[in-house]
């Protein structure tokens, strides 16, 4: 066993269901953002109250879509990722910046590109066996 997480079926484990959704119905996925009943302010990832003011938050879905704000290259990853990689924040029109792993290749990015939420492996074990998937971001196409 590679230490890594597997489910009793060897399907890959799903990270990150209170940040992520993936409809059974064959609708795209989606993040989960968390919105301020009282200032608005919308925050990534779950919180119990708004930092800003204290109060309560509501679950919102996300846009799907939104801008890339900046990227990296990692070329000695941690183990259980292929090297190398790209990871990058995302601007998303609800004002919060979120950071994933991009699913685009490096000859592509672009900053301030249109990226999209999918469905991705994170993660693998050391025969390159799918273990873990989780959100990523790739190319508006």
């Amino acid at each position: 066993m590679s230490g890594q997480p597997t489910t009793d079926t060897n399907e890959p484990v799903f990270f990150h269901p209170d940040l992520f959704v993936v409809p059974t119905d064959g609708q795209a996925p989606y993040l989960l953002g968390y919105k301020c009943e009282d200032c608005g302010k919308t925050w990534f990832p779950k919180l119990e109250i708004c930092p800003s003011c204290w109060t309560k938050l509501n679950q919102i879905k996300l846009s799907r879509t939104g801008k890339l704000y900046s990227y990296s290259f990692i070329h000695v990853g941690q183990r259980g990722i292929k090297s190398p990689y790209a990871i990058g924040y995302v601007d998303f029109p609800e004002e919060v910046r979120i950071y994933g792993q991009l699913a685009i290749p490096p000859e592509s990015l672009k900053l301030g590109m249109d990226v999209e939420v999918v469905e991705g492996v994170v993660r693998i074990d050391k025969n390159g066996v799918p273990v873990m998937k989780s959100y990523m971001f790739k190319a508006v196409e």
